[in-house]
């Protein structure tokens, strides 16, 4: 199972999930990332800032296999989307739950 729900992202152990990352202007007008311009979407343990990173994606289409969840204890985590423009410009776009249910099959 893999969805995202008000921002909140819910994926079961073992499963794979993808999501394409869109983005707005503040007046309702799509965002389209321009050259340069990098976007980094970080699932961590906890809210704080410089928290352990658990999972890293660069690009606006986040693809999450299913070794990659599996490794992640079940759990309620924190993730967000920075748009980075050069060493020294970010913008957090997103952010919100990234929950990892626990799974009830077993394919081993």
């Amino acid at each position: 199972m893999f969805f995202v729900e008000d921002n909140n992202i819910t994926i079961t152990k073992g499963d794979s999930g993808r999501v394409k990352l869109k983005f707005q202007n503040r007046d309702g007008s799509e965002y389209t990332p321009e050259s340069g311009e990098e976007i980094v979407f970080s699932v961590k343990r906890k809210k704080e800032s410089f928290s352990e990173v658990v999972l890293d994606k660069r690009g606006c289409e986040v693809v999450i296999d299913s070794g990659e969840s599996e490794k992640l204890p079940s759990g309620e985590y924190w993730y967000d989307v920075c748009i980075k423009k050069g060493e020294s410009e970010r913008c957090t776009a997103i952010e919100g739950k990234f929950i990892v249910r626990k799974a009830v099959h077993n394919f081993e």
